[in-house]
């Protein structure tokens, strides 16, 4: 089968770093509603119960929110850190994105791995990168300098014909 594009990024705290700062303009305000969406219900939860004289399970919600707001507060911080910490960041690692008609391979010095192009969940261009999303906060991190076959103007074309209603371009730089 031929490869279509093909792309090779090494993975750097640098371009780790300029891609949190697109996800947390891109997904934080959902994170953010959601949080206070589950908030505001655990809070009328408490008050509903110390109302009906329920002092024993208000005090249960009480914890509960106290769990979730710190889990929602910590857990992210936690992942970042574990990822600027992970050998894919340390040493730079190259990853090589092979893109052929059905899917993409992903490789390193580790081995491969393929991904159809309907499992992928959203695509973002920048002015400097692609960002493929696999999920909400799990990506593939494409350099547009990394092209060894094709450039990033076909790619673009290319990427957008497959994830028709999942690409999006975005005007401003994460430099």
């Amino acid at each position: 089968m031929e490869i279509l594009f093909k792309n090779k990024t090494r993975y750097s705290e640098d371009l780790y770093t300029k891609f949190l700062i697109f996800h947390d303009k891109n997904y934080s305000l959902p994170y953010t509603l959601h949080t206070a969406f589950i908030v505001f219900f655990i809070l009328f939860s408490i008050i509903i119960q110390i109302k009906a004289n329920n002092f024993a399970v208000a005090i249960f919600f009480c914890i509960g929110i106290t769990i979730f707001i710190l889990w929602r507060f910590f857990a992210p911080i936690e992942e970042v850190k574990e990822n600027f910490e992970s050998d894919k960041i340390v040493n730079e690692k190259i990853f090589t994105f092979e893109f052929y008609k059905k899917y993409v391979k992903i490789c390193d010095n580790n081995g491969y791995s393929f991904l159809k192009y309907k499992n992928i969940d959203k695509v973002f261009e920048t002015s400097n990168f692609f960002y493929i999303y696999i999920d909400k906060n799990h990506a593939l991190l494409l350099d547009k300098t990394g092209f060894c076959i094709g450039n990033c103007i076909d790619f673009s074309n290319f990427i957008r014909k497959k994830c028709i209603f999942r690409f999006k371009k975005k005007i401003e730089s994460v430099s």
